[in-house]
């Protein structure tokens, strides 16, 4: 059996378009200091769909980060959350918290010692930052991805599979 196939090709596409299309659609929510990006809610899907949702996922989120408000800083993000990511593919739905906790302590440190001058916020609301940007991921990723669509998708999917 090959690696890769057109299922699994067209998954990544599905997963990247997806990621895409609610952050664009999303886009005042999805950046800075208070935020909830609603297409991080599709990262726990990663736990059911595996890896080509976690490549799409992250082909979506370099995408989405090349019209974030923060400039190409924003693109750090890519490699610096694949860990946290693939510990989805590898460990299911515990690992959610990891990838939680790593977009609450990354975004407030580049709003406040790496962002451009016209958006680089004081240092002393760090922890402000890391408190309202970690609720906005723990909505996103817990509530709205754990909570919602992996149970709905895992249903659609294992009724698909007995048809």
């Amino acid at each position: 059996m090959r690696f890769v196939n057109s299922r699994f090709v067209a998954l990544i596409v599905v997963f990247a378009s997806m990621y895409v299309a609610l952050g664009y659609v999303l886009h005042p929510i999805s950046f800075l200091q208070i935020q909830v990006r609603i297409a991080d809610a599709l990262y726990p899907l990663i736990a059911v769909f595996g890896l080509p949702s976690l490549v799409g996922l992250v082909i979506g989120h370099f995408l989405l980060n090349l019209s974030s408000p923060l400039g190409l800083i924003d693109l750090l993000s890519i490699p610096l959350f694949i860990p946290a990511k693939v510990a989805i593919w590898k460990w299911g739905l515990k690992a959610v918290p990891l990838h939680v906790i790593s977009v609450g302590l990354w975004v407030p440190t580049m709003l406040c010692f790496f962002a451009p001058p016209e958006i680089l916020v004081p240092s002393f609301l760090f922890w402000v930052f890391v408190s309202t940007v970690t609720i906005g991921e723990f909505i996103a990723e817990y509530i709205l991805g754990v909570r919602i669509l992996v149970p709905s998708l895992t249903a659609i999917q294992r009724r698909l599979m007995t048809k």
